[in-house]
């Protein structure tokens, strides 16, 4: 039997617990002030396109006369790129961008008879890439030209490879290539290997059969006759293989599968080849930065450093296709968003350390009779301001509502709901340019300071300027199809750029196509998504599309200048307004220390550097120093 004074003591106790939990909560309550996005307090600070960096860029025609100067001794300049492709090809622009973002100056030439026209000074570029259309290979001047810029140290990059009739038929082609035979000139790949150590993320395989419902596909596959189909080149001696095809069918080592991309040396230079047309879309920008890591000791050039998961179209506060969600879910739209998607996707992002930047939209119909709810916007505010997540305005519906008429529709409803809301980042899909600068100048999107567009493979430039204020980043994908096309794609840009966005479209949650778009389908997606990257690429910080924005006006506008003396790499940096970040790639040998800044590796020979100083000091030793220590 408990005494009085026993049971008062536990009833004084049970109810300062009560009152305890009851002032947490309110004390939460009132610092979550959801009504008011942190994202666009500070957006003013940001560096804006009046402070990006542009590099000299140049594009000739190829009518200038050679210059005294180009008939005597050659020199090579180590800040600037040479492209040789039509103009209106994929190539130059993928290394017009390059160089932009790498802060190097560029001149492009329709072909390689107008570089050796133009003169251009005498002096050759640290790297001429190369359309292999625009070469003469039947002219022995042109072939001579190339063996001197080899002989003068500039390297060779051929983003293409010429007919294999000229290959099998010219030795000094072969030799160039460092292609010992031509064993078919016409084979099916089923698969590809890449090599460790070139693109950022590890040896990987990409085989058909392991993952059927993965396209093997790889930018460049359709370059020959038939879908996924290639010559077949067996390189001779001093060659370095990076890329290789698996051969359909045939029982052959594995050194003789069929080269994708590779290196030839030529004492002090290199000549890159590679296999097919990879190098035209943005995969190429990657591909290019492996590439300048391979041809120097050391190799130190800016990123982003930022990688975002997108969920757009999420999520919708109107009650909408409700015979739909209960024959397939047995409840409505807004309980399967809120009690089947966000602790799905909630878990896993934060087991990977992902932040949400929720596109969310007050209905996806702006048709029917379906409003949206106040109450379900404060709910989703408040948890994605706990949650570390970012709110940001999807741009598209499902019905024909012009894209005025949705923004009115949105921004009244955000009024009578909580007074208005400010948005920092806008989803703008596929939306054509005119019709986004359009939306821009509503009243509703004034405060956006970034937009996140849908992947185009025609547009070279992942990450950059909109107008004065915006900046653009690109999604690399739809997060929920896994392939092997867009693992391949953000293997290329993290190494280029230190830059990852994946989108989950997950309107089709409320509007599925067919049983296969179910949650319980789509999960399984994402979930596979999320931790391959996850675990890929786990040095990269995870961002928000708004803290995404920032790191890409500060990549745009710095500037650098490096070199070495002894085992120090000496790196000066202007246009700094906060902290930068630089990927330094090193051959047998690590990082001893640091002044000016802080590192970690992010896999052998890789080091992501964050720079806080204008003047910054890299030390490095052998890498077996380190092991012994």
């Amino acid at each position: 039997m408990i005494s009085r004074r026993n049971f008062f003591s536990i009833t004084i106790l049970m109810i300062a617990v009560l009152f305890l939990c009851m002032s947490i909560n309110s004390l939460k309550d009132g610092w979550n002030d959801y009504a008011v996005n942190r994202y666009t307090e500070t957006a003013e600070n940001y560096p804006s396109r009046i402070h990006m960096y542009l590099p000299l860029s140049e594009t000739q025609d190829g009518t200038k006369e050679d210059s005294e100067e180009s008939q005597g001794m050659l020199s090579v300049s180590r800040d600037r790129v040479i492209c040789i492709s039509p103009e209106e090809g994929g190539l130059a622009g993928v290394v017009r961008a390059w160089a932009t973002y790498t802060k190097r100056d560029i001149t492009a030439y329709p072909s390689l008879a107008a570089f050796k026209t133009a003169g251009d000074g005498g002096e050759l570029p640290e790297m001429l890439v190369l359309d292999a259309a625009c070469v003469d290979w039947e002219s022995g001047g042109e072939l001579e030209l190339l063996q001197a810029c080899l002989e003068e140290g500039t390297h060779l990059v051929f983003a293409t490879l010429p007919d294999v009739s000229v290959i099998r038929d010219n030795e000094k082609v072969k030799e160039l290539f460092g292609i010992r035979k031509v064993l078919e000139e016409e084979t099916t790949v089923t698969g590809f290997y890449l090599r460790g150590g070139f693109l950022l993320g590890g040896e990987t395989f990409y085989l058909e059969k392991e993952n059927p419902q993965s396209s093997v596909f790889l930018p460049g596959s359709a370059a020959f006759p038939g879908e996924k189909t290639f010559p077949w080149y067996l390189p001779g001696s001093g060659t370095k293989i990076y890329m290789r095809g698996i051969a359909e069918g045939e029982q052959v080592k594995t050194e003789n599968y069929p080269a994708m991309i590779w290196r030839r040396s030529f004492g002090t230079a290199y000549v890159f080849a590679v296999n097919g047309g990879m190098m035209e879309g943005l995969a190429g920008m990657g591909i290019l930065s492996a590439m300048s890591a391979e041809m120097y000791s050391y190799e130190i050039y800016p990123v982003v450093n930022a990688q975002n998961m997108i969920l757009a179209g999420y999520p919708s506060l109107a009650d909408e296709n409700p015979e739909e969600m209960e024959r397939i879910y047995s409840r409505s739209v807004k309980q399967v968003f809120q009690e089947l998607l966000w602790p799905n996707m909630a878990a896993v992002l934060e087991k990977n350390r992902y932040k949400a930047t929720c596109m969310m939209t007050p209905q996806y119909d702006y048709t029917d009779d379906r409003e949206p709810d106040g109450k379900q916007l404060a709910y989703y505010l408040k948890i994605f301001n706990e949650s570390a997540a970012e709110t940001g305005l999807w741009g598209l519906s499902m019905s024909d509502t012009p894209l005025a008429g949705k923004l009115a529709a949105d921004a009244s409803f955000l009024e009578d709901a909580l007074g208005g809301y400010s948005f920092s980042s806008f989803y703008a899909g596929d939306m054509e340019d005119g019709s986004l600068q359009d939306a821009l100048k509503e009243e509703l999107l004034e405060s956006v300071r970034t937009v996140v567009r849908d992947y185009d493979e025609t547009r070279c430039m992942p990450v950059e300027f909109l107008s004065e204020d915006v900046t653009v980043q690109r999604v690399l994908g739809d997060g929920l199809e896994y392939t092997y096309e867009n693992d391949f794609l953000v293997r290329c840009m993290e190494t280029a750029l230190g830059y990852f966005n994946m989108a989950f479209d997950l309107s089709g949650v409320a509007y599925p196509e067919g049983d296969g778009e179910t949650w319980e389908q789509l999960s399984k997606a994402l979930g596979t998504t999320v931790g391959t990257y996850g675990q890929t690429f786990p040095g990269f910080a995870r961002t928000t599309a708004s803290q995404c924005d920032a790191r890409i006006r500060q990549f745009l506008a710095v500037d650098y200048r490096d070199g070495r003396i002894d085992d120090a790499i000496h790196l000066q940096v202007e246009g700094l307004a906060g902290p930068a970040w630089f990927i330094l790639r090193t051959h047998n040998e690590t990082i001893r220390k640091m002044e000016g800044g802080s590192w970690q590796e992010l896999e052998e020979g890789a080091y992501l550097i964050e720079v806080d100083q204008n003047q910054v000091t890299v030390t490095l030793e052998p890498a077996e120093e380190r092991f012994y220590r």
